[in-house]
């Protein structure tokens, strides 16, 4: 693809990770270059060329981007470009306020909870291969770091198993506006991260097994048990605060 070679040249951050330098040029790849919205991005293998960085950063940043809403993935065909992040599909408010918090949160629940049934209706072997990585990605680095990108990337494949498009990337964006939003309350340190992983392998494998399952009714409770769980947890350290 021609394209790939259009990149920035690489200026070097003090400190920055390898997935945070991929993410940073694909962005700027992204907002700053020629191609048009739409436009299929390099392969992972040509990312890994071009960038000179290992295959599982370039997966990283396409996750976070994914998470974003700045790319689209298409089974089969590749990762797609999102030039405008906010479509006339989702206009994203700010969060100033913890109602706005539940209100969003509130319409996040809804969304996810039917991605999550027809995940576990349509999904194929693949998709559950994506989605048992996915699970192992986050699990393995919460050894270490709160892996807010990875959670991101476990839901974003989750809906892609609904194999529909317009709900996936509805997803991906509030997801992503959540999360941004919801990073303060994190930093509060609200669970540690042996709690995290914990809460993390029992919610996340609940719904897991019920995809595996095909149990669609099963998938959308598991999806809205873990919700609601992290939104409780939130809204109690938050308390009062408005």
């Amino acid at each position: 693809m021609e394209r790939v070679n259009a990149f920035a040249p690489v200026t070097t951050i003090e400190n920055e990770s390898r997935a945070d330098s991929a993410y940073r040029q694909l962005l700027a790849y992204i907002e700053e270059g020629d191609l048009p919205d739409g436009s299929r991005l390099p392969s992972e293998t040509e990312l890994v060329s071009t960038l000179n960085l290992s295959r599982a950063s370039i997966r990283d940043a396409l996750a976070r981007l994914r998470a974003e809403g700045r790319a689209i993935s298409r089974k089969g065909s590749g990762t797609y470009a999102v030039r405008d992040a906010s479509p006339q599909l989702m206009r994203l408010s700010a969060i100033g306020s913890t109602q706005d918090l539940v209100d969003w949160h509130e319409f996040r629940l809804a969304l996810e909870s039917e991605a999550a049934a027809l995940a576990a209706e349509r999904r194929t072997d693949s998709d559950l291969a994506a989605l048992e990585q996915a699970q192992s990605r986050l699990v393995a680095k919460l050894a270490t770091e709160n892996a807010g990108t990875e959670d991101a990337a476990f839901h974003s494949v989750l809906a892609a198993c609904s194999h529909s498009p317009k709900l996936s990337d509805a997803l991906g964006r509030l997801t992503a506006h959540i999360f941004r939003w919801s990073k303060v309350t994190r930093d509060r340190g609200i669970l540690t991260l042996g709690e995290r992983r914990e809460v993390i392998t029992l919610e996340h494998g609940g719904i897991i097994a019920a995809v595996v399952d095909r149990d669609a009714d099963r998938a959308r409770a598991e999806i809205r048990r873990h919700l609601l769980n992290g939104r409780a947890r939130v809204l109690g350290a938050l308390g009062g605060e408005h």
